[in-house]
């Protein structure tokens, strides 16, 4: 296992990585990063988590396919020619390449939430299956992803399961009570950790008032 990095490091150098070896992730790796994950904090410390590892070939044959499927039809027609190597072309090829190797990634994440409907929806419109709870799943997704980084692991948060998620909650025996937040495959990356590129943090912080930047 790679020495563990500290915390700012593993911020300041996450990013998603969606070329993964096949190398497969010792259990007690993946233990690590569910342990993570439960560790974030929850309204009324409820926990309304689950989380469901998926590191067997039919099923990630049966995700990998999908995902394929919709993403290439999602897209369909916007996506770039190969020889294009500008900076948002080679994020859509990284995107093309996990959706064609998605069922090579040794562990598929899928991060659910217990549905729960919110404050703000009065109770004689909550009709049909609450959504799940993001304020929960969010928190303990990013715990997740950091302690991947931490631990040298490649991962990325996907959504493209919403378009066939009937059908993964069918395959996977996931109860209705429950909602698939985000997909994360995970594995050891192809490429290295580096420093990301964001813009700076005044740009995208007012004080006081909108509009108002603070003079970091």
């Amino acid at each position: 296992m790679a020495t563990e990095v500290g915390l700012f490091e593993a911020m300041f150098s996450m990013r998603s990585m969606r070329r993964l070896k096949k190398d497969p992730i010792p259990d007690e790796t993946l233990k690590k990063l569910i342990e993570a994950a439960t560790q974030a904090p929850s309204g009324q410390n409820t926990q309304r988590w689950a989380f469901l590892v998926i590191t067997d070939d039919e099923t990630r044959r049966f995700f990998g396919e999908n995902y394929k499927h919709w993403l290439m039809n999602r897209f369909k027609g916007q996506f770039p020619d190969k020889s294009d190597r500008s900076k948002p072309a080679r994020q859509i090829h990284a995107a093309t390449h996990l959706a064609e190797h998605m069922h090579e990634a040794p562990a598929i994440i899928l991060c659910c939430g217990k549905r729960d409907w919110p404050f703000v929806v009065a109770q004689e419109d909550r009709v049909g299956l609450a959504p799940p709870s993001y304020g929960s799943i969010y928190p303990a997704t990013q715990n997740l992803l950091l302690a991947a980084r931490a631990l040298g692991l490649g991962a990325s948060l996907t959504t493209m399961h919403q378009m066939f998620e009937p059908e993964l909650r069918e395959k996977c025996g996931i109860p209705d009570d429950f909602g698939i937040v985000a997909a994360i495959p995970v594995g050891y990356p192809e490429g290295n950790f580096g420093a990301v590129t964001r813009e700076p943090a005044a740009a995208k912080t007012h004080m006081n008032k909108w509009g108002q930047h603070p003079d970091w």
